[in-house]
Parts: structure tokens; sequence; C-alpha cells
């Protein structure tokens, strides 16, 4: 049993897609008045990879992807890939510490692609994604 644990495994690690994926943790922090920010506020990234945003400190937040930066063919693929109930690129509210959502980046064009906090837009609370 376990030489086909061993042999399941090798193959898992051996699949380029599965490989390849990666989960990058964005925290949504406010740190002192007036400042709301995500750490890190610049990642590079590949199609499959996750997101995964979690409040640190503040809130609440609606993390939202610049609509103008998505290709209008590939916005329906974005949004699916969303939570349940996600709307107009939008993730859930994050209300309280701890709180997350993850979303699986679809396939999208080499470049760069901005996300903000529709919550905290005063603040400015913005970051970017470079696709690879």
């Amino acid at each position: 049993m376990t030489r086909a644990f061993m042999l399941i495994g090798g193959l898992l690690l051996a699949s380029p897609a599965l490989a390849a994926q990666r989960v990058h943790e964005v925290r949504l922090e406010h740190p002192a008045a007036g400042v709301f920010r995500f750490a890190p506020d610049r990642l590079v990234v590949a199609g499959g990879d996750v997101l995964e945003f979690t409040v640190e400190s503040g809130g609440p937040y609606v993390v939202a992807f610049v609509a103008a930066d998505i290709p209008p063919a590939l916005r329906g693929r974005l949004q699916a890939a969303l939570p349940p109930g996600s709307t107009e690129l939008r993730g859930p509210v994050l209300a309280a510490a701890g709180a997350s959502f993850r979303v699986t980046l679809p396939g999208l064009p080499a470049g760069r692609y901005r996300f903000e906090t529709v919550t905290h837009a005063a603040y400015r609370m913005q970051g970017t994604l470079t696709v690879r």
C-alpha cells in the first residue's frame, strides 16, 4: 500500500499543471490611522495560481479586480472563479480579522492587472498582478 501512495504522489508532483500552481497569500492590513494596504501589493503569478486574500486588521473589505484591465472575453471566466454570490469582479465582504477568500486565476494573457478595495478606494488601497 505504501508503494501505491508513493507512486500516486510521484505522479502528482510530476504533473506540470499541479507543480506550477502556487498559493499567493495577500494580507489586508490597517496598520495605522488612514493607512490601508495589501501586503504584498505586487505579485508575479501564472494562470492556475491561487490568490488568498485574508483580513489581518481593519475592515470591512471588498476586493475587486479592475474590469478595464481584464480582456472582455475573459471577465466571465474570472467572475466564475470568484466565490459564489460575487458580482462585478468583486469578492465577498470580508468583515473581521481572519476572514478570507480564495480565487484560482484563469489563464490570463501576460500583462499587468490591478486589484483594489471598493470599501477603501479613498485610501488608494491597490495591488498589481503581473501575469507571466
